[in-house]
């Protein structure tokens, strides 16, 4: 059988060069705002691989208290910017990688979602209240650790 055209493979030098165009994945952290949780998980996956993804956070609530979280992020020297930090509407015309949901209450809030590649569901809050912090920050650490083993490695 014959084809309409041939396929080029690529060069090792073409290859390396595609590789570099390719854009880093989007990663959308959502939580409900109470206590600036997709805030934690952003800077630290910022501070662990900020050079492998672009990464955003977001949040449910009318506003957001970013305040517990900078608190947090700076007793574990991890830089705390909200300039990456909006309410869930100002994304709803974006795409992203993945959506990582911190809570079922984010996204249990009826607001629209951005279109997302993939949609991993954690609960900071085991079911309960999201009160330890130490705790929370360490979960979100070992989250973001996992995520990066199958991102990374695979």
């Amino acid at each position: 059988m014959k084809r309409g055209k041939m396929t080029q493979r690529l060069t090792d030098d073409r290859f390396e060069a595609a590789l570099k165009q390719r854009t880093k994945p989007s990663v959308l952290f959502l939580c409900d705002g109470k206590k600036g949780y997709s805030l934690v998980a952003q800077s630290i996956l910022n501070h662990k691989a900020d050079t492998y993804f672009n990464c955003l956070s977001a949040y449910t609530n009318e506003d957001c208290n970013i305040e517990p979280a900078c608190r947090t992020l700076k007793h574990y020297n991890i830089d705390c910017t909200d300039k990456h930090l909006d309410p869930i509407d100002a994304y709803t015309n974006h795409d992203f990688d993945y959506l990582i949901a911190l809570s079922p209450s984010s996204v249990q809030s009826g607001k629209k979602l951005p279109r997302y590649e993939k949609f991993i569901p954690w609960d900071i809050t085991e079911g309960g209240e999201a009160e330890d912090q130490e705790r929370i920050v360490k979960y979100i650490n070992d989250q973001i650790n996992y995520f990066l083993s199958v991102y990374l490695y695979r």
